[in-house]
Order: structure tokens, then sequence, then C-alpha cells
């Protein structure tokens, strides 16, 4: 397997104290494993999408760096986190955050339906006004509701967008969880209404078992080509998919502002803002007062050059971590 690629800035540069508030949570050092492997995962990707020309290079360079440096005193770890949406490292907190908020307004549910609404696929250029033509028109079909005297529909809807790198297309939908298998249809039905073009059988209304996928990603970081699949047909390279940065990063600026989870209904607003500092007491580890920098695919001892977790990636994984195109490449 290639040597990943070590890079760091100064502690300086990317760790500051000061007026930073702190919380205090317990973790495990299986956990602090799990995420080096997701920063490991995105480092390549980052460091790529930080020489876009794009307003938000200087952002992906912060994700870059996110929990890039660990500092130790006993069994209290201090790291520093970018709050980007797309990090997977702030998205697993997130994630936790909303699943553990969300919970009880979940199981007062009696029907609970996933919905998933989508419309016809746009361009790049398009993608910032679909999406908020989509919002307006799912605040109609609720205002609607109200003027008809029906219930308002109990529901948290999530906004979500793919990339088809065969048609160089954006695919914005919707995911739903909602009370009640009628209301699901009726909100269906109103969407197709507004929506002419969509694809009907696109839409779809199952029952709901796991709502954990409700909170996930809000944009996949890798695509699946068609031309792809079948290059790559019967090879043990990791499904195939690739990371298009370009694509990503106008997901991403088009999303700028906009809540990707939304409950309605009288469900109540859960916050999935997560602390820029945050230390974290570790369970079973050795006490002690050092810093851990991360470089390669964990995080190493200053001093001593021990690793913190012991996480060596895969050959799946760093094939994963390099799989990167560009629309015309």
């Amino acid at each position: 397997m290639a040597n990943p690629t070590t890079t760091h800035k100064p502690i300086h540069n990317i760790y500051k104290l000061g007026h930073l508030r702190k919380s205090t949570n317990a973790t495990t050092l299986e956990s602090l494993k799990r995420r080096a492997k997701a920063k490991y995962a995105q480092n390549n990707l980052m460091r790529i999408m930080s020489k876009l020309e794009s307003p938000y290079a200087g952002k992906y360079d912060d994700t870059m760096y996110c929990s890039g440096v660990l500092i130790q005193k006993g069994n209290k770890i201090t790291s520093r986190y970018c709050k980007q949406r797309w990090c997977r490292i702030c998205n697993r907190i997130r994630t936790g955050k909303l699943i553990n908020g969300y919970k009880s307004a979940l199981n007062e549910m009696k029907d609970k339906q996933f919905v998933t609404l989508t419309v016809k696929n746009c361009i790049g250029e398009n993608l910032r006004a679909t999406i908020e033509k989509m919002l307006h028109q799912f605040r109609q079909i609720q205002d609607l509701r109200r003027k008809q005297k029906k219930p308002p529909l109990k529901c948290i809807r999530k906004i979500e967008c793919t990339y088809n790198p065969d048609t160089n297309e954006f695919h914005p939908h919707f995911h739903v969880i909602i009370d009640g298998f009628r209301p699901g249809c009726e909100l269906i039905y109103e969407w197709l209404k507004r929506n002419p073009t969509a694809v009907s059988e696109a839409q779809d209304i199952r029952q709901c078992y796991e709502a954990i996928e409700l909170f996930k990603y809000f944009a996949k970081l890798t695509s699946k080509s068609s031309k792809d699949s079948k290059h790559y047909k019967g090879s043990k390279l990791i499904n195939d998919e690739w990371h298009y940065p370009a694509a990503l990063d106008l997901i991403f600026r088009a999303i700028e502002n906009i809540r990707i989870i939304q409950p309605m209904g009288g469900v109540k607003m859960v916050s999935d803002e997560i602390e820029e500092l945050e230390t974290q007491e570790v369970e079973n580890i050795k006490e002690e007062n050092t810093i851990w920098i991360f470089r390669g695919s964990d995080w190493i001892d200053t001093g001593t050059g021990e690793m913190l977790t012991g996480y060596y990636p895969t050959e799946r994984e760093h094939k994963y971590s390099q799989r990167i195109k560009f629309k015309d490449s």
C-alpha cells in the first residue's frame, strides 16, 4: 500500500484556545479510531478542494485540519472542529445529536412513513434556484392544509442532493419522515401537482423502520458513473464510485444558509450545532500530558512518535480516498 501523504500546519495556526467554550463528555479509544478513519477518508479530497477556485476554498482547508491536533491533559483530550456540513468528523457528532434530539418526537408518531419527493434533474447553475423552489412548494402544501382546515403535516423533512457524472446533472430531493400513510400520500399528490415534469414512479412512500437514515449526509461524497461501472466490472475496487470535487463544491455552495433538517407540524426543532472546541474524557487511556498531531492516518505523540489509536487504512480504504476525478478526466 502506498504511504499516506503526510502534511500538517504549525500548531499555532490551527489550534486557538482563548475565548472558545469547552464542553466535557466521554469517549473511547475505539471511537477515536473511527474518527481517525473518517479523517483519513476525507483528507485527500479536502486537500484538492482547498485548491479549487471557490469562495469555499478556505473552508475546505479548515476541514482538512479538523481535529488535526489533540491536546491531552490526564485522561482528557481537547480537539478543535471545523463545524462544516460536509465534514465526516463533525457529521458523526451532528448525526448523534439529531438522533438523540428527535428520538422522542419520532417515538410519538403512531405511523411513521418514509416519503421521498423528487424533481427533474437540473444543471449546476440552476441548483440553488431549484432547491429554493422545492422549499417554497413544500411550504405551500403545508399552508394549503391549513386553509383546508386539515391537520398540518407532522413530519421531519431533509434536503439531499446527488450528482450524476454521466449527464453532469444534479438531483436534489426530499426525504421526509411523516406521521401517517394518508398524509404521506396526500403530500405526494400535492407535490406532483406542483411538479408535472417529475416522474411519478420516483416518488415513494414506505414504512419507516430506520429513522437514522434521515440524519446522515445531505450530499453523498462519491458518485457512480455507468462508464466506470462497466470499465471496472469484476474489480476489487470499492463500488466503482469516485469523488468529483467541482460538483461537490457546487452542491455545498448551493445549500449555503439553507436548513438541511426541518421539523414541522408541532415537532420541536433540535439544534445540530457543535462547539468549535470540545474536551472529552477518554476511557482506558494512559493518563499523561501530551500533544497529538494527525500525520498520515493517526495522531502521533510529538515527543515519542507513538500512535494514539493504531489505525492503519486497508488497501480498499486507501484506494477509496484516492478515487478523485474532474468531469473532463
